[in-house]
């Protein structure tokens, strides 16, 4: 399979793609035989009228509330969406559905099936790079064949890592099988990429809730700023020629300050990772932080949702991303940019040396991010539903 996946899209751009969908074609095909689909779901009645019905999102989490990190600032991406749309569209209107870890595939798709449809659910969001609870699993084409038909709907799929390519083509199957599908990419913008020509949303800001916001806030009542600049991330080695190059000034700099330990390596700096109401109050400690934009899979920028979480707590971000973060501040005023790590030391200077406007930008960065924390993602999200005439969450 990776043979298949490589060498042909080489010698023939996008026949790898072409090659695996019709493998998979052959694998859906047999997966919805072998699961008893047509049997288990011949008794429901296909939903209409989406339209018209009041907007009700459904989030699958990826991580659900059998998860220690499911609760108020616990780190949990889709405890936040969840809440965040709470906050957004009012609580009525979200609900739960939660995936066992021991659930097979055709279980959980028919429940939910019977779920979207007798809930009179207008939406679904989840993230669709692997299954739920199941990162070795990815049936989401399956559910999407079977549920499409019978359910009027529309399927939010989030993803947060496109620049992987096959991460693309994964997501790209699943938005052909119907309009009804609508990409929400965290990191980059993918107009045109599922289908040519067709918006999707992208890239949004991770949404941090106001309730957890409120957890952080209390979290860090009484503390000060300690560090000049921090760094929040793995060492690699350019990166800690720029820190070397910065404590060289005389700039007080906190590598992963959210940490008890100290990290000197990359090995070190993954291991032993603190909470999240920790990490965030490193970076209310620290006058400003670092944020590389590169991707891991590759010379590709994303948005980081560090830029919001920095800012929210009022820490000025130094960024090097292009076309992210200036969708949603502003550039100079409410964060820094640098092209490269060798400017960082005389950004960082320029900051210190006039506290007056460090202050102006913490400042003017902490409004900024206060109010889109919510509404970026699900504003987002509505502009796009908009957008492709789908129907939206609010009334």
């Amino acid at each position: 399979m990776q043979r298949l996946r490589t060498v042909p899209g080489r010698v023939w751009p996008g026949l790898d793609e072409r090659l695996w969908n019709r493998a998979r074609d052959a694998e859906c095909a047999a997966a919805v035989e072998a699961g008893g689909y047509a049997a288990a779901l011949a008794d429901v009645a296909p939903s209409r009228g989406a339209t018209d019905r009041p907007g009700h999102v459904v989030v699958i989490p990826m991580d659900g509330p059998d998860n220690d990190s499911w609760k108020v600032a616990g780190g949990n991406f889709f405890y936040e969406i969840a809440q965040a749309a709470r906050e957004y569209a009012g609580a009525e209107k979200v609900s739960i559905f939660a995936v066992d870890k021991a659930d097979e595939p055709a279980q959980w798709h028919e429940r939910l099936i019977r779920y979207l449809i007798d809930s009179g659910a207008t939406h679904v969001i989840a993230q669709v790079e692997s299954d739920p609870n199941r990162p070795s699993d990815w049936t989401w084409d399956i559910l999407w064949s079977q549920l499409s038909p019978r359910w009027d709907g529309v399927f939010l799929g989030v993803v947060f890592d496109s620049a992987f390519r096959w991460i693309t083509i994964h997501t790209r199957r699943i938005a052909r099988i119907s309009p009804r599908f609508m990409l929400v990419d965290i990191c980059m913008p993918m107009d045109g990429v599922m289908v040519k020509g067709r918006p999707e949303v992208g890239p949004v800001n991770m949404p941090v809730s106001n309730l957890s916001l409120a957890a952080v806030d209390e979290y860090t009542a009484g503390l000060e700023k300690a560090y000049d600049v921090s760094f929040i991330g793995t060492l690699y080695p350019y990166r800690v020629e720029m820190i070397e190059a910065l404590e060289a000034k005389g700039v007080r700099v906190a590598v992963n300050p959210h940490r008890t330990d100290v990290t000197h390596n990359f090995a070190e700096s993954r291991a032993n990772q603190p909470t999240y109401l920790d990490y965030m109050a490193g970076l209310f400690q620290s006058e400003m932080t670092i944020n590389f934009s590169q991707s891991s899979a590759g010379n590709f920028q994303q948005l980081k949702t560090r830029i919001l979480e920095a800012a929210a707590v009022g820490c000025l971000v130094l960024t090097d991303d292009v076309d992210r973060a200036d969708r949603f501040w502003i550039p100079g005023e409410e964060y820094g940019y640098f092209a490269t790590p060798r400017d960082v030391p005389t950004l960082v200077e320029s900051f210190l040396r006039d506290p007056d406007r460090l202050a102006r930008a913490q400042a003017a960065g902490r409004a900024r991010a206060r109010s889109l924390n919510v509404v970026s993602f699900w504003g987002g999200i509505e502009d796009g539903l908009r957008r492709r005439r789908l129907p939206a969450i609010l009334d």
